[in-house]
């Protein structure tokens, strides 16, 4: 950690890194905070010799699971909502451990 604690350079390009990667953070969890969160199912119900299937996304709110249905129309859409958040979540976990590398790495503490 020599390097970073005597070259400005490297210091100021870590620090501006940093502050990058938490302005990043903070822009994909308001976009992931706007997409639905849960997983889609399909669910097959049994009625009179005939087999019907709909799906639902669920998620939980507190300690219970919610299921709502989705229209047939809106299922391609809604997956691929629920795909971008799970890939926009994923996303904001790797920057969390590169901005606590770099915070070593300059010697800031989070508080």
């Amino acid at each position: 950690m020599g390097v970073v604690e005597n070259d400005p350079v490297v210091r100021d390009m870590l620090s501006a890194e940093l502050a990058r990667c938490r302005e990043l953070v903070v822009e994909l969890g308001n976009s992931a905070a706007a997409l639905p969160r849960g997983s889609l199912s399909v669910r097959k119900k049994r009625y009179k010799d005939r087999e019907y299937v709909y799906h639902c996304l669920k998620y939980r709110e507190g300690a219970k699971v919610i299921s709502r249905h989705v229209a047939a129309g809106d299922v391609e859409e809604i997956a691929g909502q629920v795909e971008l958040r799970r890939r926009y979540e994923k996303e904001i976990r790797a920057l969390h451990k590169r901005i606590a590398y770099l915070e070593k790495l300059l010697g800031v503490g989070a508080p």
